[in-house]
């Protein structure tokens, strides 16, 4: 069920919340956290259903928020959404103009669910120091998606200064869908390297687009393997390979392939393996963000230590490079 409510109020949006819990219509208790996306008027719906598929794992209060015409006369269209239209969430949609878009933490802090966390999710465009945002300071956690941004920019130099960014823009709390998408990577290629005969790394080579995803994957073996990183720039839309160089003269190679949920895992001398290693859609990347409430300290390692240590030896015109 959508319930639109034009030219509202927040305190009219509450009432209408109270209304439909004492009907029986909505179910504040069960909610675990209070996830908060920002994102532009074209991307609403798309954010939604991610947020409703991992609600299914997390129950959650959704309130998206979009601001239109700055300039304009102040007002907010919203709409509450429920039941099916909501997964196990229920979801508030507000639509600002004017001044109200200025000032999106005053607007969202009455419909905060009580004693919950929050969490901020901004699936397109990121803030320079999310931490900083009038949004990002309300949430103990902050997830963006470097992967959803880039694909606006057409300019490499852009696309890194935007893996910068990340370095430079990072507190505590802090997180990436792109970085969550390499997980089933990580585990397949640490689970690799246990595979006896097991000999030490002598280099590494990462093959996939030019994009946020490949260089964090590379700058990740980088920091952990002490190696040097050759990276395959191809016009895959994906991250399509990571081999292995062995002291032995031995090559271990996981090969994505075309393959939706598998890949092909190639070690020398051994008969080729078929392994999972599905590509996560946005909606699983969120949920598993969503399971953790602490900081990513992983996550963290990575962008103030590893990442800047690579980029710093990474050609700048993102050309393959040793």
């Amino acid at each position: 069920m959508i319930i639109p409510l034009y030219a509202a109020s927040t305190a009219q949006v509450a009432t209408k919340l109270v209304e439909l819990r004492e009907d029986g219509g909505v179910a504040a208790l069960g909610r675990v956290l209070t996830l908060i996306i920002q994102c532009e008027a074209g991307d609403i719906e798309t954010s939604i259903q991610a947020a409703n598929l991992a609600s299914m794992e997390h129950p959650c209060r959704v309130i998206v928020l979009t601001a239109e015409d700055l300039d304009g006369p102040p007002s907010m269209d919203a709409q509450i959404r429920i039941g099916s239209d909501a997964g196990a969430s229920e979801v508030i949609v507000l639509r600002l103009r004017g001044a109200p878009g200025a000032h999106l933490d005053a607007v969202v802090t009455p419909l905060l669910l009580a004693d919950a966390p929050v969490v901020v999710w901004w699936p397109d465009e990121r803030p320079p120091v999310p931490a900083s945002d009038r949004l990002g300071r309300l949430g103990s956690r902050r997830i963006t998606d470097t992967i959803a941004a880039e694909r606006r920019l057409s300019c490499v130099s852009l696309r890194r200064s935007m893996l910068e960014q990340l370095t430079s823009g990072y507190t505590p709390g802090d997180t990436d869908l792109t970085w969550t998408r390499l997980t089933p990577w990580r585990a397949q290629l640490a689970a690799a390297l246990e595979i006896p005969p097991i000999e030490p790394v002598t280099s590494a080579t990462v093959a996939g687009p030019e994009s946020g995803g490949s260089d964090l994957m590379a700058a990740w073996l980088a920091d952990r393997l002490k190696v040097p990183i050759r990276r395959e720039v191809n016009d895959s839309p994906f991250l399509t390979a990571v081999e292995f160089h062995l002291s032995g003269g031995r090559r271990i190679l996981l090969d994505k392939e075309m393959e939706e949920s598998q890949a092909v895992l190639r070690i020398s001398g051994q008969v080729d393996r078929v392994v999972s290693l599905s590509r996560r859609s946005r909606a699983e990347a969120l949920a598993e963000e969503l399971r953790r409430l602490e900081p990513d300290d992983a996550y963290g390692h990575l962008v103030t230590e590893a990442l800047p240590e690579y980029l710093a030896g990474a050609p700048a015109g993102g050309e393959e490079g040793d």
